[in-house]
Parts: C-alpha cells; structure tokens; sequence
C-alpha cells in the first residue's frame, strides 16, 4: 500500500481548516460565538446549523482522508460527485456571467479535478480500494 500520497495529505488539510471554518462560522450565525464573521455568514447566505454540521463533516471526513480510512475515500467520492452537480445547478440558475455562476464553474471545476485524483489506481489503493 506505501504511504499516504501527497495530494491526500494536502487535500485532507484543506478540508480541515475548511471545516474549522465553517464550523465558526456556523457558530457565528447561531450567536455562539462573536468572532467577527458575521458579515462573512451574511454574504455566504449560510444557515448556522447547516454550517456547523458541514463544518463537523468536513472534518470527519478529512481526518478520515488523512488516516486513508476507505470509508473516508467512499464518502468523499460521493461528496464530490453531489458537489458536481450541485454547481452546475447553481451555473445555470444566474448564468456565467454573474460572479456566482463564475465561483459555480470554478468550484465545478474544482470539485472534477479532486474527483479525478481521487480515482486515480494508485491513490485508491491508498484507501484499499
């Protein structure tokens, strides 16, 4: 199996601090905590709750990643794949000419490649798949 691939630690750790922030901010929304990110929940249109389960999620499945538990590969496949989906939706909603539909694209984009790694021979059988 060998070690733990590069890109895996370095998605792994994105994902975690992603995570640590969604969960702040998440926390904002709900008045946990007043950390200043209220604006950032505004503009993100975010619902605490759902920032504060995305966040614990996110970091689930990141620290699952970075163990290269299978569980982890199997549910960030998934994850990806409604991500996909999801932002070609919201592309097409506003059209690519709006900064959403742009961030859609990107995010879209984004979302294939990691998806496209993830499904690489050697990275699967990191996770013994």
């Amino acid at each position: 199996m060998g070690g733990r691939p590069l890109g895996i630690t370095v998605i792994a750790i994105i994902l975690a601090v992603s995570g640590v922030f969604q969960l702040l901010v998440g926390s904002e929304t709900l008045g946990w905590t007043n950390l200043g990110l209220g604006a950032v929940a505004e503009a993100a249109e975010v619902s605490g709750w759902a920032s504060v389960i995305s966040g614990v999620a996110t970091i689930v499945v990141a620290g699952g990643l970075f163990t290269l538990a299978g569980w982890a590969w199997l549910l960030a496949v998934v994850v990806l794949g409604l991500r996909i989906v999801v932002e070609i939706a919201l592309m097409l909603v506003p059209g690519l000419g709006s900064p959403n539909g742009s961030a859609a694209l990107i995010n879209a984009l984004v979302s294939a490649v990691i998806l496209w790694y993830f499904m690489r021979p050697g990275v699967k059988a990191s996770f013994g798949r």
